[in-house]
């Protein structure tokens, strides 16, 4: 990939993103804002609980460092491989960064493995208990989860919750337990289950007992026989399902499943590659779990399994459970451990080929890989931002001025009046959803900003970091600019004191808006979208009497009142009730925030020049919905 070929997929809305891209978003969004602070020295502490130990403490550690050599050095191992380097940039950086990242790790796969199967019926996190709904509309369970770009219409959404009268009525630790992956095969009459493990050292051997609570939890509902669901009239007119009482084994037996799989997932081996068969460590700890599985299978039930076969060489299990006490019908039953590509075929298909030491992707016709699909999905946010965030660090190490490249790039946009308008239509392009465009602008403006800042600087500390081209190296600390500009902070905050360099009372309570900005309408850890678009409309609609626009003539320009939004304008323009609460949290600070951002008289709200002159074009516009509204409402009065 070369220097004009970056991909930053977290300066876009969700709805600019393919599926893959949204689910990469989700799960390293939280790092990636807050890697641009560690690049300007912003990171109070990067996890957001505080141990009581009154250490913030910086992350960008040695260990950080040795993971992302990590790996670089498994990338290096086989050049034409991208998928350690994608694995690791994804993971082995953020879980510094974020507690208890494996989980996080877990719900990336999950939610990869989802949507690039080929049916788009592929379910993730389905609770046992709300299993029929899905049975009855797998389409619809796939078009609600929240990365896919299909959209449930208001009929949709009524058919779903209408389904919430065929719960299952199951003893309650079973009824909470769900799957990474659920599939029906409905041609076929095979019900898939997926329990993914990561790899084959996740959690330790202590973490994979854990796997086997689902089946558990699965094969103690299928041999009971009490009444778990009653179907209504209604739904055997629209399912063809008949109204009746079921027990769990005589309701997958009415929609048409013959066999149950549940495959336990092993994804990678130890150089975060497909696993395979021979590279488990932990394998004995497997063949021991299914061993024991079969000790425990429940025998003092109303309904005896049969043909109870046990391959533990082979980590399967097979049975059949009765439909019901009397009944010569069965449901099969299959469980086993399977590793790798092998695995994520399986349950794509259902077959039962490839199960077991001697199984291959030789059984598949067309099989696919998690090296495809999770290379598929690669973004540069991650490594990126850590990258110029550990050499940004270091330079601002060896300045004397307290500076590092990214912060002077950032005081360049700010000083040159040309940069800053071009700042400005960047984040409109972003705002009004030109992705394309936007791409195209992002490296272009940066190659621009490296070039401009390259000329006028006089010091080595590029050099200091990076062995290639200078111009390459901070056209990335230019891209991590616009990123912290677009994602995390402003930059035009640059332009007010922090509470440490402020002196005097009137610079005290700039820092104090400062911190308002930071900590109010710029949190990183919550969504303050609602606030910032409430805070545009503000500023689009003050006016001042000396400039008479929206931009002061000077930081002592006196808002004119007269013309001053209220609460209720606002509201108006949103199509939202009246934020006052919102605007006077702006105003007169919360329990962490001074305010100071807007001032208020009565019922009427602005923002103050001294803080609008600071600001300088930034949030001037309204938003692009609302902008959109008022050009076709004109051109609907013309």
């Amino acid at each position: 990939m070369n220097h004009f070929d970056r991909k930053i997929i977290s300066i876009h809305d969700d709805e600019e993103l393919n599926e893959g891209e949204v689910i990469l978003k989700q799960t390293v969004n939280t790092t990636v804002r807050k890697l641009p602070l560690a690049t300007f020295q912003e990171h109070e502490k990067q996890d957001d609980d505080d141990d009581g130990d009154g250490d913030g403490g910086d992350k960008l550690t040695n260990q950080s460092v040795g993971g992302v050599q990590r790996a670089r050095q498994l990338a290096e191992e086989n050049p034409s491989d991208t998928l350690p380097a994608v694995y690791g940039g994804l993971f082995t950086v953020a879980e510094y960064f974020t507690r208890s990242f494996d989980a996080i790790k877990g719900k990336f796969f999950e939610k990869v493995i989802a949507a690039e199967e080929d049916t788009h019926r592929l379910d993730v996190d389905r609770n046992l208990g709300n299993l029929t709904q899905y049975l009855l509309e797998p389409e619809l369970c796939w078009k609600s989860l929240d990365y896919t770009r299909e959209t449930l219409t208001d009929d949709e959404e009524d058919q779903l919750s209408s389904l919430d009268s065929v719960t299952l009525n199951l003893a309650k630790n079973n009824k909470q337990a769900n799957s990474d992956a659920t599939l029906f095969l409905e041609e076929d009459g095979i019900l898939v289950f997926g329990e993914h493990r990561t790899s084959v050292v996740s959690g330790g051997t202590t973490a994979r007992p854990s796997l086997m609570r689902k089946p558990k939890a699965l094969v103690r509902e299928l041999t009971k026989s009490n009444d778990v669901v009653t179907v209504s009239d209604e739904l055997e007119q629209k399912y063809g399902v008949a109204a009746d009482s079921y027990t769990l084994t005589e309701l997958l037996n009415e929609v048409g499943i013959d066999d149950i799989h549940f495959h336990i997932g092993i994804l990678f081996n130890e150089k975060r590659t497909p696993a395979r068969w021979e590279e488990d460590p932990q394998q004995g700890t497997s063949r021991r779990l299914i061993e024991q599985f079969e000790e425990e299978l429940p025998r003092d039930l109303t309904k005896d399994l049969h043909n109870i076969s046990l391959d533990s060489d082979n980590l399967k299990l097979e049975f059949e459970v009765p439909v019901s006490p009397d009944s010569d019908e069965t449901i099969s039953f299959h469980l086993s451990f399977l590793y790798g590509d092998v695995y994520l075929n399986t349950i794509y298909s259902g077959s039962l080929e490839a199960v077991g030491k001697e199984g291959s992707l030789d059984a598949f016709d067309s099989p696919r890989s998690l090296r495809d699909i999770i290379s598929e999905n690669e973004a540069d946010d991650l490594w990126l931002g850590f990258s110029i965030a550990e050499r940004e660090n270091k330079v601002f190490e060896m300045s004397e001025e307290g500076s590092n490249n990214a912060m002077a790039m950032a005081d360049m946009i700010l000083e040159r009046d040309e940069l800053t308008k071009r700042l400005a239509e960047f984040r409109s392009m972003l705002l009004s959803g030109e992705r394309e465009k936007a791409d195209e602008e992002l490296l272009s403006f940066a190659r621009d900003l490296a070039e401009k800042y390259n000329e006028s600087r006089d010091n080595r500390y590029v050099e200091g970091v990076y062995g290639g081209d200078p111009l390459d190296y901070l056209q990335d600390v230019a891209i991590e600019v616009l990123v912290y500009d677009a994602i995390s902070r402003p930059i035009f905050l640059r332009a007010f004191p922090t509470m440490k360099e402020a002196e005097g009372e009137k610079e005290e309570e700039l820092a104090g808006v400062r911190q308002t900005f930071e900590k109010y309408l710029f949190k990183i850890e919550s969504d303050t979208e609602k606030k910032r678009r409430i805070y545009r409309c503000v500023r689009n609609q003050t006016e001042y009497s000396e400039s008479g626009e929206n931009i002061p003539a000077s930081g002592e320009d006196e808002v004119n009142w007269a013309t001053a939004p209220t609460s209720s304008d606002i509201g108006g323009l949103l199509d939202m009730r009246a934020p006052t609460k919102i605007l006077n949290s702006m105003a007169d600070g919360t329990k962490g925030t001074d305010g100071g951002i807007l001032v208020n008289q009565g019922s009427k709200y602005a923002v103050p020049a001294s803080v609008a002159q600071l600001m300088e074009p930034y949030m001037r516009e309204l938003p692009e919905d609302v902008r959109a509204e008022q050009r076709q409402a004109s051109a609907t009065d013309f």
